[in-house]
């Protein structure tokens, strides 16, 4: 319980780029489709991946700074 309230607060320190494309990928479930996801952020679908590895290592960051 405590690890899902460091991440939802180390997430909502994030600039909204990363909370969006994050938000997609892993808030429900399934995440939808790379093409789906492009189309509603206004990205290059060969630019999710690469995006996807730098916000994740900032919500990692972030995490560690909450610690």
């Amino acid at each position: 319980l405590q690890q899902r309230h460091r991440a939802r607060c180390a997430l909502a320190q994030l600039a909204e780029p990363c909370r969006g494309l994050l938000g997609l990928l892993y808030g429900s479930d399934e995440a939808p489709p790379y093409a789906e996801i492009a189309a509603q952020l206004g990205m290059p679908v060969g630019s999710i991946g690469p995006t996807r590895a730098r916000c994740l290592a900032k919500l990692r960051e972030a995490m560690a700074a909450l610690r």
